[in-house]
């Protein structure tokens, strides 16, 4: 499943595309045949992300919900536009340029309304310019028992994050994905939600998700190439210490983690003391 940060791509391609200019809009499949008249000639406003949720704003207040899930994607077309293959959800189209949309769960119209509701069941998305991280803390506190790397891939706690990037932030800030939520001190959760907006940044940027700094170099006995892509997921060997890689089912999903690297499971055997709980909410500017 695409992750927040592909999201945000989308939004930023569409709004580039197709801001300002009256788009036309079909539906090949026809299972968004109505909807696609009703949009077809109006106004592309602009492309919204949050999380893993992408909204089109069109005139008239009409919006546009799309959920890419596992296997819904956007394909672009520039200059030589073929013709739509029989799949395409949604093919929105203006001079010279075409977006298809395949495969989405979720294509649908819904009044703004049903998207702010939609929006108030999700934690805060690190890529936004409202995030908020004591608003994440505070769903972390209400579920202390819960490991931390459970808490990351609930949409409630941080809107966007996935597999990769809950294993790679927690590599990197050293913490177990087994630790109880409500064991993570304050200067680690702010060390952790820094990292996944910081990863989660690059991610916009480039056109596949690299987590590995430009320029740093394996560990000389881990076997490992100068230029892959992530630490521990879906890694046998540490890239930092060259350790083998623990895997294990967590939130359904196949999770890794370094057993060297990031100390304090859930039992806290590795550690020589507890971290304190959660503090009280402040502000982070």
């Amino acid at each position: 499943m695409p992750e927040g940060n592909t999201i945000h791509r989308l939004a930023r391609i569409h709004t580039r595309d197709f801001a300002g200019r009256r788009v036309a809009v079909t539906s090949p499949q026809g299972r968004f045949e109505r909807e696609a008249r009703r949009l077809d000639g109006r106004r592309f406003r602009r492309a919204e992300a949050y999380g893993k949720h992408l909204f089109h704003h069109w005139s008239g207040g009409v919006v546009v919900h799309v959920h890419l899930g596992m296997a819904g994607w956007f394909y672009r077309h520039a200059r030589r536009i073929p013709d739509p293959r029989p799949t395409v959800r949604m093919r929105l189209s203006v001079r010279g340029l075409a977006t298809d949309l395949i495969g989405p769960p979720t294509c649908e119209i819904i009044p703004d309304f049903a998207r702010k509701a939609l929006l108030s069941r999700l934690g805060p998305d690190p890529l936004r310019p409202d995030f908020d991280p004591d608003r994440a803390m505070g769903e972390l506190r209400r579920r202390p028992r819960r490991t931390i790397g459970d808490a990351l891939l609930d949409q409630r706690v941080l809107a966007g994050v996935g597999n990769i990037y809950r294993a790679e932030a927690l590599f990197l800030t050293g913490i177990h994905p087994l630790r109880p939520s409500g064991r993570i001190t304050a200067a680690e959760w702010e060390s952790l939600w820094r990292t996944v907006r910081r990863l989660m940044r690059r991610g916009v940027a480039q056109s596949e998700i690299r987590t590995v700094a430009p320029g740093e170099p394996p560990h000389p006995l881990s076997g490992r190439a100068t230029g892959d892509s992530f630490y521990v997921y879906q890694q046998e060997i540490c890239r930092r210490c060259a350790s083998p890689i623990r895997e294990f089912p967590l939130s359904a999903r196949r999770m890794f983690a370094c057993p060297r690297c990031q100390r304090s499971g859930g039992d806290m055997s590795s550690t020589s003391r507890r971290p304190s709980a959660l503090p009280a909410r402040r502000r982070h500017r």
